[in-house]
């Protein structure tokens, strides 16, 4: 049996000796099909000093009506932690949740699309810098730090999402007076549904 192209071109498709069809394909992270198809990959970093209390390195929300930002790694670190109590401790960590979003304050973090040179922009609103949030968090996450510098990855795999309007919040909750919580999330952007 012979299987023909169906274009034309006199072309014909190669059949083993168990009778199977020779195919190629290839397996790729779904961020680099989304970079690569779509220019639609990106990075955002924030920052909170900390205090006694919780602050806000980061808050996200997905200002988009026809796009899920779908949320892949998430990486954190606390440094030079002062004035609290020396950590690992049940009183310190990093928690990351949906439904509170921001109010004011902070700054401004803007995403960085990971395609150098592509203008595209990733309809997320993101700020930094300790911004005052409203409604109460949803946890869905949380990590203990071990020690100082202690650098901790979040794999979602693309299991958390964003539907229009909706926002995550990364804070850190401790009793430190001084030092710096780090959070920076990668994410990509798709047509509602996820056709990808």
């Amino acid at each position: 049996m012979k299987i023909e192209s169906g274009t034309g071109n006199g072309k014909w498709a190669r059949v083993s000796e168990r009778n199977r069809l020779f195919v190629n394909s290839k397996s790729a992270p779904i961020q680099h099909i989304a970079a690569i198809e779509d220019q639609s990959t990106f990075q955002v970093i924030g920052t909170a000093t900390c205090a006694n209390g919780t602050v806000t390195p980061l808050t996200i929300k997905n200002t988009g009506t026809e796009t899920e930002i779908v949320l892949t790694y998430i990486r954190w670190q606390i440094l030079d932690p002062t004035g609290g109590s020396p950590i690992p401790n049940a009183s310190n960590y990093l928690q990351i949740g949906y439904d509170a979003e921001f109010s004011s304050g902070g700054s401004v973090a803007t995403p960085v699309n990971m395609t150098a040179g592509s203008s595209q922009t990733s309809n997320a609103t993101c700020y930094g810098t300790n911004p005052t949030l409203t409604g109460s968090l949803t946890v869905f996450d949380r990590h203990y730090p071990k020690a100082e510098g202690d650098m901790y990855s979040f794999n979602k795999e693309g299991a958390a999402i964003l539907k229009p309007g909706q926002s995550i919040s990364f804070q850190y909750v401790g009793d430190h007076t001084a030092g710096t919580v780090y959070v920076r999330c990668s994410f990509y952007t798709e047509p509602l549904g996820g056709d990808r």
